[in-house]
């Protein structure tokens, strides 16, 4: 009998919340996916921030890279009006914020975090979060993802048993090659590219989870496929259309 896909809300239920915010984690979590996904960038005075995009521009009314302004300038934008239905007084939830949250939730499904990497630089990023996580002791397991392939095997080697996925476009010979090595554990594929391979790589396997899985018929076939994960931002499209293919319980 093959395992049930795993639902993984995309920066919480991003489709009826401002997305990366603690309402979008909190409507996510109603739906009681197998893992909630974030991302962590790094301000100008060194403090962990909950935001996908280097610059603030496209999800608050301010302008800027994050990396260039103070938690204090962070704190200070709109993070939820320009999403419907708007949500005001909403802002980028501090990291610590956002372990808070998770802690007051009694959270004890999979934290995806993605290490925010692959476009601005944050020096010593992976230990500061591995350090944060720590400090938090969860009772969830977490697991650690991001597009550069550096940041992976910093996390590695500071935490040589963490769970670590690549994230990528698609896998080339490079990204399997250092999933042989042991450098990280899954690979999670775009869904854009996934779609057009061969069904040999639609085998219900261990390692491959794929992003960002919105369509219906996409989600069909992942789940009759069996793949490991579907990263979606429809979570409760997700969740009924996984309970009719492949039952009620989660993996």
């Amino acid at each position: 009998m093959m395992n049930k896909t795993q639902i993984i809300a995309h920066r919480g239920y991003r489709a009826v919340a401002p997305e990366n915010t603690l309402p979008a984690f909190e409507a996510a979590l109603a739906y009681q996916p197998d893992m909630l996904e974030m991302d962590v960038h790094r301000t100008k005075d060194g403090h962990l921030v909950v935001i996908h995009d280097e610059k603030v521009d496209r999800t608050t009314n301010g302008t800027g890279f994050v990396k260039d302004m103070t938690l204090a300038e962070i704190k200070s934008l709109d993070a939820g009006s320009y999403k419907e239905p708007k949500m005001i007084g909403v802002t980028i939830p501090t990291f610590d914020e956002f372990l808070a949250f998770l802690r007051t939730q009694n959270f004890e499904q999979t934290l995806m975090l993605e290490i925010k990497t692959d476009h601005v630089a944050y020096p010593g990023i992976e230990k500061e979060i591995l350090d944060k996580v720590d400090a938090y002791q969860p009772k969830y397991h977490v697991l650690y993802q991001s597009f550069n392939l550096n940041s992976l095997k910093i996390v590695r080697k500071l935490q040589p048993n963490a769970d670590i996925a690549a994230l990528v476009y698609w896998a080339t010979p490079i990204v399997y090659w250092l999933k042989w090595r042991g450098v990280f554990d899954y690979i999670h594929s775009d869904i854009r590219v996934l779609k057009n391979k061969p069904n040999i790589f639609w085998r219900p396997n261990v390692h491959m989870r794929t992003w960002t899985v919105d369509n219906e018929a996409d989600m069909r076939r992942i789940f009759k496929a069996g793949l490991r994960g579907i990263i979606t931002n429809q979570v409760a499209l997700a969740t009924k259309i996984r309970q009719e293919i492949q039952g009620d319980e989660h993996d």
